[in-house]
């Protein structure tokens, strides 16, 4: 089984969170406790462009991290989602819940 890994770093006010592999009930883990760390206390974004694949576990993450960050006012994005995390959050039938930039470069000021 291939894990993930979740670097966190700091770009201009944005906390941004990397995460490279799959992301399934093996591994959620990792993402969910770094995830949480950060959600709702910072704005948040997490570059999903090294995801290989995304079952529910990983969606549950994300929309758990999006409603902390909405109730505390804090900003959340879902940067570069390689195509196996788009189609995975589009099938929810919730993707207009995930805000999303093409790029880091591109986050919002």
């Amino acid at each position: 089984m291939t894990g993930i890994s979740v670097e966190v770093a700091e770009r201009g006010s944005w906390t941004v969170l990397s995460v490279h592999g799959p992301i399934n009930s093996y591994t959620y883990n990792e993402l969910q406790e770094k995830t949480m760390r950060h959600a709702g206390r910072v704005d948040m974004a997490v570059d999903l462009s090294g995801v290989s694949s995304m079952t529910s576990a990983g969606i549950g993450v994300l929309l758990a991290a999006i409603e902390d960050a909405e109730t505390a006012g804090k900003r959340f994005v879902v940067v570069a989602p390689s195509e196996v995390a788009r189609l995975a959050i589009e099938s929810t039938g919730f993707s207009d819940r995930f805000p999303t930039a093409p790029s880091l470069k591109e986050l919002p000021a």
